[in-house]
């Protein structure tokens, strides 16, 4: 145990001595822009600030914690958060990068939803965003909301869409109608 404290120590101490440098192994210094608390757990699709887009793996952390750093690695599906190591899986790529995700989610778009969202939301509940487009839950959900206007993140792979909304307890998998 504390080997391995010290181990973590010595990689946050060379982390904090080359910010905004790709350290070795492919991992990186950033911050989570949103959602905003953070909490660290499962299923949970966070925004880093270079606009990667990542999703928290079997873990359950309730961290509340607000545009914190990181240091996020792709290739071995984790995230260092103060002392906490998170298992993640990377969703789609910054914007600028030219290799999509093979197989891979990308952002679409971020908007918001058309008015106030509130009830039961289940398959063949229809959205429409301030963008204009109107999109169908296909995917399995039942959640019990009330949002007025909620920012969402739109996800795309293929014609499967993701929507990632504030407030919503799991993104929603839906179809694009418009």
């Amino acid at each position: 145990m504390i080997i391995r404290r010290l181990i973590f120590i010595s990689v946050v101490m060379a982390a904090s001595t080359l910010q905004g440098v790709t350290l070795a192994g492919e991992c990186f210094e950033s911050s989570i822009v949103s959602p905003t608390p953070f909490m660290g757990n499962n299923e949970e699709i966070f925004k880093l600030s270079d606009g990667s887009v990542w999703e928290v793996k079997y873990e359950y952390e309730y961290l509340y914690e607000y545009y914190p750093s990181v240091i996020a690695c792709p290739g071995r599906g984790k995230l260092i958060i103060n002392e906490k190591s998170l298992n993640v899986e990377l969703l789609s790529r910054p914007r600028n990068t030219k290799s999509k995700t093979e197989g891979g989610w990308e952002v679409y778009e971020e908007t918001n939803l058309v008015g106030s969202i509130s009830g039961t939301i289940q398959q063949g509940h229809i959205f429409k965003t301030t963008s204009g487009s109107i999109y169908e839950v296909i995917g399995l959900t039942l959640q019990l909301v009330l949002e007025l206007q909620p920012e969402v993140m739109v996800l795309r792979n293929d014609d499967t869409y993701k929507l990632v909304v504030e407030g919503f307890d799991e993104p929603l998998i839906c179809k694009k109608l418009k």
